[in-house]
């Protein structure tokens, strides 16, 4: 049996250093990835950390690989719920396609279906439905809750 993983594939209207910046700018991610911060100088064996305003950290980990304006792959520990999962892994990849890039995102590395696994699952199209709409309109996308179906009689 193989490893769960979660894979996203998008389609963004952007050059590579655009998409890369919305990747890595802290001012860009703290608009679509629920509030927080990137903060790495992005070389390898350097820590990478997504922080609240407040300085809490959601997530921290370690620079893999950094191939901008291509590839980035960290380690992905969750600190926003107790927990004692071990690292996972996030793989960010953008290929140039005409006037568009594929952004492929998987999050491998999971020993199971534990809490990370359960917990970033519904996270992550909310992050990159975020991110392609900063970066094609400018705008924040603001989600709602869902609304209730009317009732039929």
């Amino acid at each position: 049996m193989t490893a769960p993983q979660h894979v996203f594939q998008i389609y963004v209207r952007a050059t590579p250093e655009r998409l890369w910046q919305a990747i890595t700018d802290p001012a860009m991610t703290q608009v679509y990835y629920f509030n927080s911060r990137i903060d790495s100088d992005l070389a390898v064996g350097s820590p990478i950390t997504y922080k609240q305003p407040d300085g809490s950290v959601d997530i921290e980990g370690e620079v893999l690989e950094a191939d901008p304006p291509r590839r980035l792959v960290h380690s992905f520990s969750s600190r926003w719920a107790a927990n004692d999962d071990p690292p996972t892994t996030v793989t960010w990849e953008i290929t140039p396609m005409g006037e568009a890039c594929l952004l492929s995102v998987s999050h491998s590395g999971f020993p199971g279906e534990n809490t990370t696994y359960q917990s970033v699952k519904d996270g992550w199209p909310m992050i990159l439905s975020g991110l392609k709409t900063l970066v094609e309109t400018g705008e924040q996308l603001k989600i709602g809750e869902p609304e209730a179906a009317e009732a039929t009689v």
